[in-house]
């Protein structure tokens, strides 16, 4: 039942199998990282959710993990979603009222 907190504060504790699962989690979210910054060329990547609130336990290693990938790209600057983990709810929320607020179109057709 351990989620990525979870994991995260069993790393800062120095729990080696801890920190072995987080090695690989932090590889995997470097890897798509890198994919997105070759595609899309940002200049900042901003890391959202549960994850992003390890704070330095994440984002040391992460940054690390970016920068030995890398060949041709800059460097992005790589920062914890400012909403954390309610951002995915609250876009949601805003989407909802988006959709709520178009009104149809009707087209006249004269005859």
């Amino acid at each position: 039942d351990a989620d990525a907190a979870d994991c995260a504060r069993a790393v800062a504790a120095g729990d080696p199998d801890a920190a072995r699962v987080w090695a690989g989690a932090v590889d995997a979210l470097a890897d798509g990282l890198v994919t997105a910054l070759t595609l899309l060329d940002p200049g900042t990547l901003i890391v959202g959710g549960g994850l992003a609130e390890a704070g330095d336990v994440l984002f040391g290693p992460l940054r690390a993990a970016v920068e030995r990938r890398i060949t041709f790209q800059s460097a992005p600057t790589l920062l914890p979603a400012a909403l954390g983990d309610g951002a995915g709810c609250l876009g949601a929320a805003l989407l909802a009222q988006d959709l709520l607020s178009i009104t149809p179109q009707t087209t006249e057709v004269s005859t």
